[in-house]
Formats: C-alpha cells, sequence, structure tokens
C-alpha cells in the first residue's frame, strides 16, 4: 500500500514531457536521411560553386563561395569543347544504343521465357553469366574486333554497347515477362493474331514500368561512360572525352572543367528527374520470377 501512494506522488512530481519534444525511432531515421542527403548532394554543390571561381579560387579555398561570379567559365568551356558537336555525338550513341538495347532485350527475353527447352535454358544462363564477367577481361579482344570491323566511329560503338547492356536487360525482362499469363496470349492467338503482333501490340505495352527503368539506368550508364569510347573512338569524340582534355601534364583547367561538368550533366539530371518514378516500380516489378 505504501509502496503504491509513493509511486503514484512520484509520478505526480515528475515534469511531463512534452510529445514534440520526445524521440521515436522515426525521427531518428529521419535525421540520418536527412545527413545522409546532404553528404550525397554535397558533390554536385561543389562542382557548382566552383564552376563560377577561377583556378586559383579554387586551388586556395575550394568549399567556399565564389568572390564574383563568373560566367565567362561557361563560355570558355562551350567554345573549347566545342560542345555542341560532343553534345550532338553523345546524344546520337545514347538514345540509338538504349532503343537497341530495349528492343533486341524485349523480345530475347520473350522467346527465352515462352519457349521452354533446354536450349533457351542455356541461353538465357549464358546471358545471365556474362554479367558476372569483368569488362577489362575482354577489353583488348574488343578494341581488336571493333578494328576489324571498322567500328571505331560514333555509328560503330551503338552495337558495342547494345551487346554489353543486353543482358542485364534480358535477365530484367526475363523475370517480368514470366509473371504475365500465358492466357491472354493463347486468347490473341486463338483470334489469328501472329507472335510479332501479340508481342509489340499485347505484351510491349505491359512491360512499360520496367522499359523506363531499363532506359534510365542505360541513359545513365552510356551517358556518362569513359573507358568505352576512350578505347573505341577518337579524342575529344564524346562529352566525357572532351572534358579529359582539361587535365594535360603541364596544364590543369579546373574552373572550365567544372563548368563543363555542368553542361554535360544538366541533359542527363533533367531526363533523371522527369523518369525517377518508374525506378522502383520497374526494378521490383522485373525482380519478380514466376
Amino acid at each position: 500500500m505504501i509502496i503504491n501512494q509513493y509511486s503514484k506522488l512520484k509520478a505526480k512530481i515528475r515534469p511531463s514531457i512534452p510529445a514534440s519534444f520526445r524521440f521515436s525511432p522515426l525521427i531518428i531515421l529521419e535525421i540520418l536521411l536527412a545527413v545522409f542527403a546532404i553528404i550525397f548532394i554535397f558533390p554536385a554543390v561543389f562542382v557548382l560553386l566552383n564552376s563560377f571561381k577561377s583556378d586559383a579560387q579554387i586551388v586556395l579555398n575550394p568549399i567556399s563561395l565564389p568572390e564574383t561570379w563568373n560566367f565567362q567559365n561557361y563560355i570558355n568551356a562551350w567554345n573549347q569543347i566545342n560542345f555542341p558537336k560532343v553534345l550532338a555525338n553523345t546524344f546520337i550513341i545514347t538514345f540509338f544504343s538504349t532503343v537497341g538495347i530495349i528492343l533486341v532485350s524485349s523480345m530475347a527475353a520473350y522467346i527465352l521465357a515462352r519457349t521452354k527447352t533446354k536450349l533457351s535454358w542455356i541461353i538465357y544462363l549464358l546471358f545471365t553469366f556474362s554479367l558476372v564477367v569483368p569488362f577489362q577481361t575482354f577489353m583488348i579482344p574488343l578494341v581488336q574486333t571493333a578494328k576489324e570491323f571498322n567500328l571505331q566511329n560514333i555509328w560503330g560503338i551503338i552495337p558495342i554497347y547494345i551487346g554489353l547492356g543486353c543482358p542485364m536487360a534480358v535477365f530484367m525482362y526475363h523475370g517480368f515477362i514470366k509473371t504475365i499469363p500465358v492466357e491472354i496470349e493463347e486468347s490473341a492467338a486463338i483470334d489469328g493474331a501472329s507472335r510479332i503482333r501479340i508481342f509489340y501490340y499485347l505484351v510491349f505495352p505491359l512491360l512499360k514500368p520496367l522499359t523506363a527503368t531499363i532506359a534510365i539506368l542505360d541513359v545513365l550508364w552510356i551517358w556518362n561512360d569513359f573507358l568505352l569510347p576512350l578505347i573505341i573512338l577518337p579524342k575529344q569524340s564524346t562529352l566525357q572525352l572532351a572534358q579529359f582534355g582539361f587535365f594535360s601534364l603541364f596544364k590543369r583547367q579546373y574552373s572550365l572543367a567544372m563548368a563543363s561538368l555542368v553542361l554535360s550533366a544538366s541533359p542527363i539530371v533533367i531526363f533523371y528527374l522527369m523518369m525517377q518514378k518508374y525506378i522502383v516500380k520497374g526494378v521490383s516489378a522485373g525482380a519478380i520470377k514466376g
């Protein structure tokens, strides 16, 4: 009895903590996510601020605000790398490579998913096995093959990108197509639709979320790729190769390099922001196995 009275008296004396000041696991998680967001966005802010500085200001104090906002860096970078030309080359490579990857891999995955034979399963395993093969292991033979078939140009590198990008796309499409009921295709076949018509008018529209995801991933990869154009294409053919020209043995043009990075990243950032809503939906759908 005495213990119960003491507990009630202690509860009355103890000041109550307002609900707004109580830390819950959700609030702690939000704080951590905000910290990580600041860490991840810092490099972009760093590049943007330094794109308005001179080389001396970047070397002396790279994390400070610009003393004067120098827009001349963008004009000089635009002229020095011939931005319209290299932008057009990068766009051609990225667009046609991504379209080729989507068309080839979707059709291949559809046939492999609907053909229940050992051969189709072996071909699918070869596609998935190529995902774990490092690019450096076949880099030299690839360069020799490209030279023999005269693929060392803007249009010649496109089939190389298609070949490198298809394994991942086939893997994702294959898992998604297996979740589509076969009865839908059988009904269309009874009505007289051919296999090609069934795929393009019935199956392919159902692949829209996954297609958007694959397009985003491949566009980001091809647009920002440096190694493959470096070993295949002539110098300063794409944006990444042109930006490499700001750094040489005796010269470091940091200000122009930062400005060119902002120019080259702007189109791809806009594209990503427009398409990002499909990423989680498409990746989760492609991971489902039937």
